[in-house]
């Protein structure tokens, strides 16, 4: 028979635990991440009495958490989106100021020098004008170098970012494994309940980890979960954490990649497909930051080249050839370190990568795999490149070293030179490399020339020209004037040409005469010898020296070597000079020097604006999840203080029961006396 004491009981312990609950949401309103409780009640059954039950009173079932799975779900991948966007935008922003500020951009120094190069051409005998022309190359190319040291800062500050990341992302798995064992002990008997903070504080961390990557959530058993992060990666698996580390890149080391070390060795991850802030970090730094590092290397490598290249076709006050104002693009460590060998254990070897055509360099960088070694003879080689930003693939690419160490990249501009190769530690197939043909040249430019009467102001005295009917398309270059005496010099009424008689491709000796303007032979069976690696040649003779710059001859072709009647006071030069300002040498032959920064910037400024919109937008989304999730699981003020009242209601009206059992029991003793 039902005990009306017992009841009683039983309704003040319900209404307590209530109160307590009530109490407790009251006292963590403002801890973040805390769901709200509540007691869930239900009847503890009921006795028979003849035909009909009577109630035992209440019982508590539970003290469950409002949790909404759907809306933490929801709110876990917004977060993860909307960090990736503000990362995205954050960097983004910092490098269109870096690069559009008056104090950083180079577009000001760069006017200044085309400034000074046409004072040159106004008064080139006088050495201010060419003392104020190397001045303001020098703050051209030191601003292009300060440029550089701010890209760099940026880019070892998302290194560094990288590496907290990874240390954070460890340090979070950690708790969550730590937890996912509370969890479990205090669980063992099936009572969820019972975990509802640590429940609440996983969930927290979970969220946590959210703003760093994109996470998925799997039950596991007693009450734990496994937590996988980016495209599937396990990170927690109930009680054991995977340590997340920083590592250097292969071929890079400066460039930080993640890993995940499993039993003591390490997994190397896509840092990209992450997502979260982590994924901005790896997209700005991969797509952003490194695109910048080689646009500017291509923006100053068009500048330097180029006045390079014009300077060589004019001549010093000293009447001599000109030569680099500015560092050769093309030595022979600046070549090799436009190389980055993986180490990927398939052979060891040394390449090169040569500037050859400005009008086609790109800021695109490539990967170059090995498809073919044959020691020979013949010794051959082959590759396929494949330029990371378009995907397009070029194979093969293949030499006969025999007769060449030299491959070009068809429609890149540049070419590859196998330097050395070790014979002991030959080249597989699938050995990798890394090109990276502009993305150190603002870091490396720097002004050569120091004395102002080396400015090659005035027309050369010896011009070269190829004879149109030529089957080749060699470039040929007068490089220097060493004997204006030697009797076959050239003058105005003399001119010579150098007829190519035949060419060895196995030794690349190239045999030609020196013939007048009459036709006859002034000097016969001359030789010079192509060199394997540059592809160049030099011919020497009648007090000149003509350089073989690019492209290949063929027996038959011929050039004439015209004597330019120049003199004090010609600036032809300096005017070329001054009109590659204005020529469309780069991206096709459809930009300026000038266009190719604006169009940087420009490329910079539009990512930026598209980053800032992204990042408003999942702000908005994922507010409005959080709202959402607050909703369900939050702490109403207004609901609990009703909620208290009502259950000290409760707690009075248990009470009165206990009351009333009490003066029924005095009622039975008195009438049994």
């Amino acid at each position: 028979m039902a005990d009306l004491f017992q009841i009683g009981l039983s309704g003040i312990y319900s209404s307590q635990a209530s109160l307590n609950t009530t109490s407790h949401n009251i006292a963590n309103v403002n801890t973040e991440g805390y769901s709200r409780q509540s007691v869930e009640i239900s009847t503890a059954g009921a006795d028979r009495s003849g035909n009909y039950f009577v109630g035992r009173g209440s019982m508590i079932s539970g003290i469950e958490r409002a949790y909404d799975q759907f809306a933490f779900t929801e709110n876990m991948m917004n977060t993860s989106q909307f960090e990736y966007a503000k990362e995205v935008y954050q960097q983004s922003s910092q490098l269109d100021t870096l690069l559009s500020s008056s104090g950083t951009s180079v577009a000001q120094p760069v006017l200044n020098m085309f400034e000074s190069i046409n004072g040159v051409a106004d008064s080139p005998n006088t050495l201010e004008s060419r003392q104020v022309f190397l001045e303001s190359a020098n703050n051209t190319v030191a601003q292009y170098n300060r440029l550089y040291d701010s890209l760099e800062v940026q880019y070892s500050s998302i290194n560094n970012d990288i590496t907290n990341s990874a240390k954070e992302i460890s340090s979070l798995a950690g708790n969550l494994a730590s937890l996912n064992q509370q969890i479990s002990a205090v669980t063992g008997a099936g009572v969820s309940s019972n975990a509802n903070d640590l429940l609440d504080q996983r969930d927290q961390i979970v969220t946590k980890l959210s703003q760093y990557v994109d996470v998925s959530v799997v039950p596991s058993d007693n009450a734990m979960i496994n937590v996988y992060i980016g495209s599937g990666q396990s990170l927690v698996m109930g009680g054991t954490a995977l340590q997340m580390l920083s590592v250097n890149g292969d071929p890079d080391p400066s460039r930080k990649e993640l890993a995940l070390s499993v039993n003591g060795n390490l997994a190397v991850i896509d840092g990209g497909r992450l997502g979260g802030s982590v994924a901005g970090l790896f997209d700005a730094r991969n797509n952003d930051v490194e695109r910048a590092f080689n646009q500017l290397g291509q923006n100053v490598i068009g500048l330097t080249h180029a006045i390079n290249e014009q300077q060589k076709q004019g001549m010093t006050l000293d009447g001599e050839i000109g030569g680099n104002l500015f560092n050769d693009l093309n030595a022979p460590l600046t070549m090799q370190k436009r190389v980055l060998s993986h180490d990927d254990g398939l052979g060891k070897m040394q390449l090169s990568v040569r500037i050859d055509d400005l009008s086609k360099l790109s800021p695109d960088e490539f990967d170059l795999v090995v498809e073919d070694y044959q020691a020979g003879p013949p010794e051959t080689l082959s590759f396929t490149a494949t330029n990371r930003t378009t995907g397009e693939r070029l194979t093969p690419l293949a030499v006969d070293m025999s007769e060449s160490q030299r491959v070009d990249i068809p429609g890149a501009g540049i070419s590859i030179g196998i330097d050395s190769i070790d014979p002991n530690n030959l080249p597989q197939k699938g050995k990798s490399f890394s090109l990276r043909p502009t993305r150190l040249a603002a870091q490396e430019a720097t002004v050569q020339l120091t004395d102002p009467e080396k400015v090659a102001a005035a027309d050369a005295e010896i011009k070269t020209i190829a004879a149109q009917a030529n089957n080749g398309n060699a470039l040929l270059r007068t490089s220097a004037i060493i004997d204006p005496s030697h009797a076959l010099y050239m003058d105005v009424d003399n001119p010579l040409n150098i007829d190519i008689i035949s060419i060895d491709p196995a030794s690349g000796n190239i045999t030609y005469d020196v013939v007048d303007k009459n036709g006859a032979t002034a000097l016969s069976g001359l030789t010079s010898t192509i060199d394997p690696l540059s592809g160049k040649a030099t011919f020497a003779f009648a007090g000149v020296e003509v350089e073989m710059v690019s492209g290949s001859a063929q027996a038959g072709d011929s050039f004439s070597l015209n004597f330019n009647e120049t003199g004090a006071g010609d600036n032809s030069n300096m005017l070329k000079i001054a009109d590659l300002q204005n020529q469309k040498i780069m991206n096709g032959n459809k930009a300026t020097i000038a266009d190719v920064y604006s169009g940087m910037i420009s490329e910079v400024g539009a990512k930026t604006a598209n980053a800032d919109t992204t990042m408003q937008t999942m702000e908005i989304l994922q507010n409005q999840s959080f709202e959402r999730m607050q909703s369900m699981s939050g702490v109403n003020m207004d609901e609990e203080a009703a909620n208290l009242l009502q259950f000290q209601q409760h707690y009075s009206a248990a009470a009165r029961v206990i009351s009333v059992a009490s003066e029924l029991f005095d009622t039975i003793l008195q009438a049994s006396r």
